[in-house]
């Protein structure tokens, strides 16, 4: 047996055990693709028939290694696909509430950094609207499915209910302390404000094909720049005489303009193509998101890696899954449905991966 055809079975090995892990560990069964899993079988017992083959009754200790935990992976992968199997004969609201309990730790992972234990200053109280808005649709699923008298759909509804809580009170926090200091104080918050939207735009939109981009998302950002300069305008009426805020409402105005215009202009592009041509340009922008991961965080030294390169990358496959949601909703296809699944395993795993790269940084 040579060294280049063990490098080459363990490649393969970590692969598959790498996907696997990527969409089924830990993962709610109902929602899990059998198929898929069906395809890693088939690949680990190729590795299996290669390894058995490359020891021809040989005893080297890395390939028997290798074959002994390949062997292992593809008994536990069989029985977990019987188990998915079994978890879909329960019916379509299983799935459905295994789906939504899925969404609502996104939802939870989502709030978790742009929140948490982050100054209140300079949080966005358009983005935790549209946090509240998703866990509310959640919560009104979730009900709608209880009556199944299932006990996890119930404690997964407790928890989203009092999520709620938190971050209704976290919203009125954040107002309050936005609101509240000297004029001048207030000032230099909403500066602070309006360039977080203009940091945000620059992230998504410009330069970006708008096809692709979410009204949603702008149509948020335009909403918060007036409310910015609404309050801007206040402040100025209410005595304060400072140059540096009327040039930031300019300032304001200006962006406000190019950003209402844009989205118009995203409204036509995505009037002018399917929803199908749509959804297939979100797929291969979620191939690039996945590959910049793969390049710059997996297998990489957690402490020397960009948090906020991996919450921009967690954002951007929030902004995909949301846009594929209301497609498949729309216009259902099993294609658009089973990238879905890829991105919302993605995302998951990445908000997963923040928590790690940032416990990994505070120590």
């Amino acid at each position: 047996m040579s060294n280049s055809s063990f490098k080459t079975l363990k490649r393969q090995a970590d692969d598959i055990y790498k996907r696997y892990e990527a969409h089924f560990g830990g993962r709610p069964r109902a929602t899990r693709d059998p198929e898929l899993l069906a395809e890693l079988i088939d690949e680990l017992d190729g590795v299996v028939t290669e390894a058995k083959n490359a020891l021809n009754g040989g005893r080297n200790p890395a390939m028997v290694s290798l074959l002994d935990m390949a062997k292992q992976n593809l008994s536990t992968y069989r029985k977990e696909r019987e188990a998915i199997l079994e978890a879909k004969q329960s019916g379509p609201s299983s799935a459905r509430g295994a789906r939504l309990a899925t969404e609502a730790n996104l939802t939870f992972g989502r709030y978790y950094r742009h929140f948490a234990n982050k100054n209140r200053l300079t949080r966005d109280t358009a983005l935790l609207t549209e946090i509240i808005v998703e866990l509310e649709r959640i919560q009104s699923e979730m009900r709608e499915l209880s009556d199944d008298d299932d006990a996890g759909l119930k404690k997964n509804l407790e928890i989203v209910e009092g999520n709620l809580t938190m971050y209704r009170d976290e919203y009125r926090a954040i107002e309050q302390s936005q609101e509240s200091g000297t004029a001048e104080e207030q000032a230099d918050i909403l500066a602070s404000l309006a360039n977080s939207q203009f940091a945000l735009y620059r992230a998504h939109f410009a330069g970006k094909p708008r096809p692709t981009r979410r009204p949603g998302l702008l149509e948020r950002m335009v909403s918060q720049l007036k409310r910015i300069h609404k309050r801007m305008y206040e402040l100025a009426q209410g005595g304060l005489v400072s140059e540096s805020n009327d040039r930031n409402m300019e300032i304001v105005s200006k962006n406000l303009e190019v950003y209402q215009g844009e989205l118009e202009k995203v409204r036509e592009a995505r009037s002018s193509v399917t929803k199908e041509q749509i959804a297939g340009s979100l797929g291969g922008e979620a191939n690039e998101i996945m590959a910049e991961y793969r390049e710059d965080f997996a297998g990489e030294n957690r402490k020397t890696r960009d948090l906020e390169q991996l919450n921009l990358i967690c954002d951007r496959m929030c902004e995909i899954a949301y846009q594929m949601r209301a497609i498949q909703r729309d216009e259902p296809s099993e294609t658009n449905e089973k990238n879905l699944s890829i991105v919302l395993d993605s995302w998951t795993l990445y908000e997963a991966e923040y928590r790690k790269v940032e416990e990994a940084q505070s120590d």
